[in-house]
């Protein structure tokens, strides 16, 4: 197969969604760490954070698991995992986009920047909440893990994205929230702004190019200095 080299003129700004456009990690976060204080254990916060922002952890932190052990009392771990999930759907459903998000959006689109949501999260979760916020029409592509072979750390995701928007590597912006994902931004030759959340502060971001408390501190005049012409 013959590569196609990527147009060297669009440029793209791909947001993570889970953590950065709406929150949703630290829904799940707050349950667990409640219902492992009821139990007197320690929650293992390293182990979790590790989670964040991947598909699929093999030999990962699990803290249902952990749980039903320590509590032995016929509810099985899956029950846990099920009974935490309703709880935090409950909550995430009401979850308004973080600040700064529509100001990204709007700036971008005045800019001529193509726009794009790389996530590790299915589809249906994706595609969802961005329609129920008013914005899936604002992407010119989704990638979800549903897309491609590995998810996030891998660089599978935003490669397609790339691909999908027929952009350079190097004219791409990643705004994530997790290790996960400015290691698959840094795979994949983008460069990558951290916006650090409750739950992913302190993780390791030493590949992102910056590292900022809310997308409300964004300057694209750093990232995109030429204003673009959109077809």
């Amino acid at each position: 197969m013959t590569n196609t080299p990527l147009n060297h003129e669009n440029q793209a700004i791909i947001f993570d969604l889970d953590g950065l456009i709406i929150e949703t990690e630290a829904v799940y976060y707050q349950i667990w760490k409640r219902e492992f204080a009821r139990e007197g254990l320690a929650f293992d916060m390293a182990g979790y954070q590790n989670l964040v922002g991947a598909h699929h952890v093999v030999n990962g932190y699990l803290p249902h698991e952990e749980l039903a052990a320590h509590l032995n009392n016929g509810v099985t771990a899956r029950d846990l995992r099920l009974a935490v999930e309703r709880e935090a759907l409950q909550t995430i459903q009401h979850e308004e986009a973080l600040p700064g998000v529509l100001q990204v959006l709007d700036e971008a689109a005045k800019r001529g920047l193509l726009l794009a949501v790389g996530s590790s999260s299915e589809q249906d979760w994706v595609h969802g909440h961005l329609k129920r916020l008013g914005i899936f029409d604002r992407f010119d592509t989704i990638v979800t893990a549903d897309d491609v072979e590995n998810a996030k750390p891998e660089p599978d995701i935003y490669l397609k994205v790339l691909a999908n928007l027929d952009v350079a590597p190097q004219n791409a912006l990643v705004l994530e929230d997790s290790n996960n994902g400015v290691v698959a931004s840094h795979r994949a030759g983008i460069r990558v702004i951290a916006v650090p959340n409750e739950v992913t502060l302190g993780q390791d971001f030493s590949l992102a190019t910056a590292i900022i408390p809310s997308l409300e501190a964004l300057n694209l005049d750093d990232y995109f200095p030429e204003p673009q012409t959109r077809a």
